[in-house]
């Protein structure tokens, strides 16, 4: 039987095809284990594995580490992955981004595929991570927090024009809610009024006001080339003390 984990994302890939060797070596501890790297890789061995069984066990678990770094192995393995797909003992070979040709190979003859890639690590980074955590900090006038969020936005790939929007939008809230009697007479979700309200006490309303004029500023200056937005949006958040 053979598992294949690859992708660009290696750490990805590597803690996924470990964690299935783990579970696989707890249901069979009886099972000879047994790691082969690029530095060990052999064609008769993976072919004795293939056909044969443990001395006293009846299968073995073979994981296969980025064996392909060795150029013996990368011509070699597209000979062995059939043998490994139908033999009675377990192969998992984990590897990084691989060919087209190779990948086909491996693929066809596998139980199991696990592509692990950047994008789609960083499309996953992107559907999970809370921008609306980044405006509570702003109203909180934590600058540590902002920051730290700022940049694990940045780190992920969120456009510095959308994370801009989403600080006019909680200082646009927080004007709103502190003129404001009710969250009917702002506007505002009951929700965005309560937490804008609270907000409204770490600033005065000439700081809130040049707070936003920054922004605009910023928005502007950025669309016309004289600042860099990434960067002028930092030293807004690094400004909030």
């Amino acid at each position: 039987m053979l598992y294949l984990f690859h992708g660009t994302d290696t750490q990805a890939s590597a803690n996924k095809a470990r964690a299935l060797v783990k579970s696989l070596r707890t249901k069979r501890p009886d099972a000879t284990f047994a790691e082969i790297d690029a530095d060990h890789w052999s064609f008769s061995a993976i072919q004795e594995h293939a056909g044969g069984q443990g001395l006293f066990s009846s299968k073995y678990l073979i994981l296969l580490d980025r064996v392909i770094e060795n150029a013996e192995a990368k011509e070699q393995i597209s000979k062995l992955t059939e043998m490994m797909k139908e033999s009675e003992n377990i192969f998992i070979i984990l590897e990084g981004k691989l060919n087209a040709e190779l990948k086909k190979s491996l693929e066809k003859n596998a139980e199991k595929v696990v592509t692990s890639d950047l994008k789609e690590a960083a499309t996953n980074a992107k559907r999970d991570f809370n921008i609306f955590a980044l405006g509570d900090a702003l109203g909180e006038r934590n600058s540590g927090r902002a920051w730290a969020i700022y940049r694990q936005a940045i780190d992920i790939g969120l456009e510095t024009e959308s994370i801009l929007g989403t600080l006019f939008w909680q200082a646009k809230s927080i004007i709103v809610a502190s003129e404001a009697a009710s969250a009917s007479a702002s506007g505002l979700s009951p929700f965005v009024f309560s937490k804008s309200k609270k907000y409204a006490g770490n600033y005065s309303k000439e700081e809130l006001n040049k707070l936003t004029e920054r922004m605009i500023s910023i928005y502007h200056d950025g669309h016309r080339g004289l600042v860099n937005m990434e960067l002028a949006i930092e030293q807004l958040l690094l400004g909030l003390r």
